[in-house]
C-alpha cells in the first residue's frame, strides 16, 4: 500500500529548481527515483533529500508544471513537511523574480524631443 502524495504546484522551471534546492542543502538527483512506503519505487525528474532523509520528487505535468510527489508516510510530522515545502517555496519564488527583474529592461513612459520636455519629466 503506497502512501505515496502527488500535489500539483506552480514551479514550471526544473533548473531554477534544482538550483534552490541546493541553496538549501538538499542532495538533488535528476532524474532520480522516489521510494514510497515498502517497496513502491517511482521516477521523478528531479529528487531532492534532505538531511533527515526526507524525499520529495518532481515530476511533469500535462500543463508544463511540476507535481510534488511525497510520501506523507516518511515520517509522522506532517508540519514538518510543510515547513519544507514552504521554504523551498519561498526560495523558489525569490530566485524566479530575481530572475526575472535581472532581465527587465526600462522603458520611459514618456518620450519627448523637447529640452524642457525632457526636464519636466525628469523632474
Amino acid at each position: 500500500m503506497s502512501h505515496l502524495t502527488i500535489l500539483p504546484t506552480v514551479i514550471t522551471d526544473l533548473e531554477l529548481l534544482e538550483e534552490t534546492l541546493l541553496a538549501e542543502n538538499y542532495l538533488v538527483q535528476r532524474p532520480g527515483l522516489i521510494k514510497a512506503f515498502g517497496q513502491d519505487i517511482y521516477s521523478a525528474e528531479l529528487v531532492a533529500t534532505n538531511r533527515s532523509g526526507l524525499q520529495m520528487g518532481w515530476r511533469r505535468d500535462d500543463d508544463g508544471s511540476l507535481a510534488l510527489m511525497l510520501d506523507l508516510g516518511q515520517t509522522n510530522d506532517s508540519a514538518g513537511h510543510q515547513t519544507h515545502l514552504k521554504t523551498i517555496l519561498r526560495a523558489y519564488a525569490l530566485r524566479s523574480a530575481l530572475r526575472s527583474a535581472d532581465g527587465a529592461t526600462f522603458t520611459p513612459s514618456l518620450t519627448t524631443t523637447e529640452q524642457q520636455g525632457a526636464e519636466r519629466a525628469m523632474s
